[in-house]
């Protein structure tokens, strides 16, 4: 009897291990106070659990719930300072030079892991020279931490002329520019070796530069992912209002459709090479963030 009983917890163990898809890294989450309206940090962690997420960075608005939710989790999720402190400061943080003094005091507690997500719009704001923002990018010099940038321009020269200024910035470049098509984002890696590149929420929901209607890799895309293996990552950012036309108004339903972004980004990562995808799901995320060989 105790024979049997010993085969058969070896065999649920079996298939349970077996039944959990493999680790991952997501380097780009959020917890805002329009989320936490909806779900908790403790839930939040019980997704990534679910969904064998291992590493994970987070931006908070206000900035104080990343901490939220590294608390909730462990020090295998890594906060990193917004310059957001509410929903209206988000359009004009950088006119506000506190939060320089913000940034200084957070990075300085090693409490915060990086900077960003920082939104910089070709047409709106900031300029690429003004005082606040190039502040930030000082800071994540001084501090040696990475700075998540979101570049929305429709030429990856807005940004080239950013990550050159700064060479010694560690810069990760949210969702691979956007709207961008592979030539332009390997045009960019070429010319800013400091550049990583992650490709968080951009099909079927919002970007439709990443694949087909059958979720295929679009033309390009394979081929770059292959070239620049050691230099990819992606995430989920699980942000659900922009998705409706930038609904803010509504509570960010985000994180109750985390299981499928999640879902999406192990699907296009599957076409590639094992070894390649194993880079871009877990290991370059590790090399990036936590320093590992």
């Amino acid at each position: 009897m105790g024979r049997l009983l010993t085969t058969l917890f070896f065999a649920l163990f079996s298939a349970t291990v077996l039944a959990a898809p493999p680790p991952f890294a997501d380097i780009h989450l959020h917890f805002k106070w329009d989320q936490k309206e909806i779900i908790s940090a403790e839930e939040v962690v019980e997704k990534l659990a679910a969904n064998n997420v291992v590493l994970a960075t987070v931006s908070g608005m206000p900035p104080k719930l990343a901490l939220e939710l590294t608390q909730a989790g462990g020090e295998w999720i890594l906060p990193f300072f917004s310059p957001y402190k509410d929903a209206i400061h988000r359009n004009h943080w950088f006119t506000d030079e506190t939060v320089l003094s913000d940034a200084e005091e957070a990075l300085a507690s090693g409490q915060y892991k990086g900077i960003g997500e920082v939104h910089i719009w070709s047409s709106f704001g900031p300029r690429r020279d003004n005082a606040v923002f190039v502040g930030l990018l000082d800071l994540a010099q001084k501090y040696r931490v990475p700075f998540l940038i979101h570049t929305e321009a429709s030429s990856h020269i807005f940004f080239a002329e950013i990550c050159q200024a700064h060479p010694q910035v560690k810069f990760l470049w949210a969702h691979a520019g956007s709207h961008l098509k592979p030539d332009a984002v390997e045009e960019l890696m070429a010319q800013c070796p400091n550049v990583w590149v992650e490709v968080s929420a951009r099909d079927p929901w919002r970007y439709d530069t990443l694949v087909d209607e059958q979720k295929q890799l679009l033309p390009g895309w394979r081929e770059l992912f292959i070239k620049y293996q050691n230099r990819f990552m992606t995430g989920t950012d699980p942000v659900w209002n922009v998705r409706r036309g930038q609904t803010w108004d509504q509570a960010d339903e985000g994180w109750n459709h985390y299981d499928m972004l999640l879902a999406f980004h192990r699907q296009w990562l599957k076409q590639l090479p094992p070894e390649v995808e194993a880079k871009i799901r877990l290991h370059n995320a590790k090399r990036f963030l936590l320093g590992e060989k």
